[in-house]
C-alpha cells in the first residue's frame, strides 16, 4: 500500500506536514504518489524549503519572479504537479506563501501539500507559540519526528527548539533519548496538538523505522500517543515505506 493509502489522504485534502526529521523528503513522496495515482498535487510551504531538482518537485514557480496563475494550471495539467513558493531568500533558500493564500489554491489541485515548519536538519521538535504556520483550510496535520534520534544525546545537534522539548518531557541536556522522550515531545498539550482548527485531523509519521529496535520503539511511542492522535504511521519515507499503528 501507498503512503497515501496507508494515512487515508486522498482528493480534496490539504495537508501539513509539520515536526522534524525528514519532512521535505515525506512532503514529496506523499505528492509522487499522488501524482502515480491520478492527481493533480500541488506542493507548497508556510515556512521555508530548499532547493530541490525538477525532477524530484515538478515545475517550480515562484510567486514573486511573477506568477501567471494560467502556467500554474497549466502545469497542474500536462505534468500533474507543481511547487509554488513565494520569493528567494538564498539561492538554496526560499521563503513560502501566506497561509490565506493556500486556502485560495487549494482549489487548483486535488491535493495539496504544505510543508508547515523548519527545524534544521533536527529530527526531533516541539513547536514555538507561532508554529507550525497552518492554514484555515487544512484537513490533515501529519507530524513528522525521526526515530534516528532514539539512543542519541538530547541536545541540540539533534534537537529543535531544545529548550521546550526539555521542559515537556521533565529531562536534562544530555540524557540519552528514549522512547518515552519521543512521545512526550510529540505529545505535549501544548505543541503540535493544541495547533490548528478544533476539528482537525492529526497524525505522527515516525521516520527512519529501518531496523527491528527501532520498529520495537516506534510501537512503544505509537502507544503513548494513541488515541490523542488519530493515526499514529512508521516506515520510512524516503522508500516510501510504512505501517499504521497497530502493525
Amino acid at each position: 500500500m501507498s503512503l497515501l493509502d496507508i494515512l487515508g489522504l486522498g482528493r480534496g485534502d490539504v495537508v501539513c506536514v509539520a515536526g522534524a526529521g525528514g519532512k521535505t523528503t515525506f512532503v514529496y513522496r506523499l505528492a509522487a504518489e499522488a501524482r502515480a495515482a491520478g492527481l493533480r498535487v500541488l506542493v507548497t510551504t508556510t515556512t521555508h524549503m530548499g532547493t530541490l531538482p525538477e525532477a524530484t518537485t515538478g515545475p517550480v514557480f515562484v510567486e514573486a519572479d511573477g506568477l501567471r496563475e494560467a502556467a500554474l494550471d497549466e502545469a497542474l495539467v500536462v505534468h500533474g504537479r507543481a511547487t509554488l513558493l513565494g520569493r528567494r531568500v538564498r539561492e538554496d533558500k526560499l521563503e513560502g506563501i501566506a497561509p490565506e493564500r493556500v486556502d485560495v489554491l487549494a482549489r487548483r489541485a486535488d491535493l495539496l501539500v504544505v510543508e508547515a515548519d523548519g527545524a534544521r536538519q533536527r529530527s526531533l521538535k516541539v513547536p514555538a507559540d507561532h508554529e507550525p504556520v497552518v492554514p484555515t483550510s487544512t484537513s490533515v496535520l501529519i507530524v513528522v519526528a525521526a526515530l534516528d534520534v532514539l539512543g542519541q544525546p538530547l541536545d541540540e545537534a539533534r534537537v529543535h527548539r531544545l529548550e521546550r522539548v526539555l521542559a515537556a518531557t521533565g529531562r536534562r541536556v544530555g540524557e540519552t533519548v528514549d522512547a518515552e522522550i519521543v512521545a512526550a515531545a510529540l505529545g505535549a498539550p501544548a505543541g503540535y496538538l493544541a495547533r490548528g482548527a478544533a476539528g482537525l485531523r492529526r497524525g505522527v509519521f515516525l521516520n527512519k523505522a529501518e531496523d527491528d529496535r527501532s520498529w520495537s520503539e516506534a510501537a512503544e511511542i505509537a502507544q503513548r500517543l494513541t488515541p490523542r492522535y488519530a493515526f499514529v504511521a512508521a516506515g520510512s519515507a524516503r522508500r516510501g515505506e510504512a505501517r499504521l499503528w497497530p502493525w
